[in-house]
């Protein structure tokens, strides 16, 4: 009997030494949180030194991490953002995927996916990927499953699901020895905002800078105002995540992300290639694997964040993605430039909204390289921000830059001296070619493309920015424009709109 004793105790013991072992096993691959805000430009968290704009979070997470102060989204649109995040991949390489209101095919993978196919835990509350058609046959469910059943009181236009207390439930709901992704997307910055909400919390509008594309008065003020009272709400819900993970004893094993989807949505921002549409804010943290503090100029690309984050967590990488991994310059502890290949991006757009005649597409690429943005407007006769005769469904006029007082103020007094120079920045047609110098005019104000002095640049960023594309398989290097018949799937819109090309009246 003593001796069954010993046996059993032995076997009990065996196996509750390897159950630590397997969970301790388990614990080792990281936890994801992904933080995305909609529609913040990189210059707006306070640690940029934003006046009137507080983001404690985001500073957080960039002081005991890393700041990024090159990190590029491919396209400046919600939806083809996301879908690039998601799979790692440029636009022009998802078809409809590349558009808002478009829609992922199913052939696509994305990372969401091969997490939960790996033994992740996943979940997402809030903003997923959309606007866009999430029926067959496109991909139905790219994040997976919703936590956003939990509402509470907030603030007039903001979203009332209560992401942090969502993202509560699904942590107490989740197996405690699997690793975890959620995917955390606020619904602000994304306009409308609740006029003179910014003054009222007691922003000195007086203080607030406006970038130099916009005319300086105290309506644009108020409204960027308004806009970073919806960062805020965001950094909120930021902080209660964190302080949520601190208390379930997983902080140290998350890698929290902190980004935003595309530019402000103020006109020149937001639906273009320039820097205050694409150039985004990004702060990573890992527990005690990264050195606090450091600031790194590497270029990134949100279609490298697939390839990061699987080697991270020990996964393989599909060979379609087109993203690089920097898990390398996230782990150096070293500020600056890490890597020196890592010295330029790739950006583009083909449509945002349904803002010309027959849904044409406005496609740009770009190169970020260096101190310079070389750009091209394949369809230069064309309305950049939309036609001022041809109204969005849901935008109206200029259809391209999201409504809004800054975007009515602008179009309203588009012929007065005083604000013609900028109503012609964001309203007016484009030249095919734009260079600028951004560190020495970072509005990009100053189209430098056509200057002699700068024509061996232009030759040597065009051929870089092509043997890309070439390479990458851009179906414009052939010619071609596929987005041209792509149906724009927005509830309400007529049938008629939603016919190829050819076949509309």
């Amino acid at each position: 009997m003593t001796f069954f004793n010993k046996q059993t105790t032995l076997v009990i013991l065996l196996l509750l030494i390897s159950g630590c072992f397997a969970k301790a096993a388990a614990q080792q691959k990281p936890n994801i949180l992904f933080c995305i805000a909609d529609d913040q430009s990189f210059a707006h968290t306070s640690t940029q030194g934003a006046a009137e704009l507080n983001t404690p979070n985001f500073d957080r997470v960039a002081k005991s991490g890393v700041i990024f102060n090159n990190a590029y989204t491919n396209v400046s649109s919600c939806a083809p953002s996301r879908a690039s995040i998601l799979t790692g991949r440029n636009i022009w390489d998802l078809e409809e995927g590349g558009l808002l209101f478009g829609g992922l095919p199913k052939k696509y993978t994305t990372f969401s996916t091969l997490l939960s196919q790996n033994g992740y835990t996943t979940g997402y509350s809030g903003k997923g990927y959309m606007p866009a058609n999430q029926k067959d046959p496109y991909q139905t469910r790219p994040l997976a499953p919703e936590f956003n059943d939990i509402k509470m009181d907030a603030p007039k236009k903001m979203s009332n699901k209560d992401y942090a207390e969502n993202f509560n439930t699904f942590l107490s709901s989740k197996k405690e020895d699997k690793p975890f992704f959620f995917w955390f997307g606020s619904h602000e910055a994304h306009r409308g905002y609740d006029a003179g909400s910014g003054a009222r919390a007691g922003k000195d509008i007086s203080k607030i800078e406006v970038p130099g594309f916009l005319p300086d008065n105290e309506l644009i003020r108020n409204d960027i105002a308004d806009y970073y009272s919806e960062i805020e709400w965001f950094d909120s819900h930021l902080g209660r995540m964190i302080n949520a993970l601190e208390d379930a004893g997983e902080l140290e094993n998350t890698i929290i992300i902190v980004t935003a989807d595309n530019g402000m949505p103020f006109p020149r921002a937001k639906g273009t290639c320039y820097d205050y549409g694409t150039h985004m804010p990004l702060a990573i943290c890992w527990g005690n694997k990264i050195k606090g503090g450091n600031r790194v100029d590497d270029f990134i690309s949100f279609t490298d964040f697939v390839p990061t984050l699987l080697e991270a967590v020990d996964i393989a990488t599909p060979e379609d993605v087109t993203g690089n991994s920097f898990l390398d310059v996230l782990l150096s502890n070293k500020s600056g430039q890490i890597d020196p290949k890592r010295d330029r991006v790739f950006t583009a757009l083909e449509r945002h909204t349904y803002c010309r005649p027959g849904g044409a597409p406005y496609p740009i690429r770009t190169i970020r390289k260096g101190d310079w943005l070389y750009m091209i407007n394949f369809e230069s006769d064309r309305w950049p921000s939309g036609n001022p005769d041809f109204a969005s469904p849901h935008q109206g006029f200029y259809g391209d830059i999201d409504a809004g007082p800054s975007r009515e103020y602008l179009i309203k007094n588009k012929d007065q001296d005083s604000v013609k120079f900028y109503a012609d920045l964001s309203l007016k047609k484009r030249p095919e070619v734009e260079l600028y110098n951004v560190k020495e005019d970072p509005y990009q104000l100053h189209n430098l493309a056509y200057d002699d002095t700068y024509a061996s640049l232009c030759v040597e960023l065009k051929t870089d920015l092509f043997a890309y594309l070439k390479r990458t398989n851009d179906p414009r290097m052939q010619g071609k424009s596929p987005w041209d018949n792509y149906p724009y799937f927005f509830e309400g819109f007529e049938k008629e709109h939603l016919k190829p090309v050819e076949q509309r009246q």
